[in-house]
């Protein structure tokens, strides 16, 4: 994920440099990889990096281009399979309308 500057929308240049003078590019990197993969969320992010404004998290993830985790290929079917159901006026049964990461483990 290396740091391209020529990625930077016109205005931001000197809000960029002011978070890589505080931080490292090691720990940019390791935080918006985080927040890619959901053990941040936005304010978590915004916290890490020390920003105040949250058009600066999606300037550095422009700027950083990190990681994205792949797609869940079950989910990605059971949203298919609901939205075809919901679009031919079937009922969706309830084991489709939740995220198997919904269901609780039972004992």
């Amino acid at each position: 994920m290396p740091y391209d500057p020529s990625r930077i929308t016109k205005g931001y240049e000197e809000y960029v440099a002011g978070v890589r003078a505080r931080l490292s590019d090691d720990v940019i990197e390791d935080a918006l990889e985080r927040y890619m993969f959901g053990a941040y969320d936005r304010y978590e992010l915004m916290e890490a990096l020390d920003l105040d404004y949250i058009g600066m998290t999606h300037e550095l993830i422009a700027v950083y281009q990190p990681m994205r985790p792949e797609p869940d290929a079950v989910e990605e079917a059971r949203q298919t399979e609901m939205v075809r159901m919901i679009l031919n006026g079937e009922v969706v049964p309830i084991e489709l309308r939740q995220p198997a990461s919904w269901r609780t483990v039972k004992n």
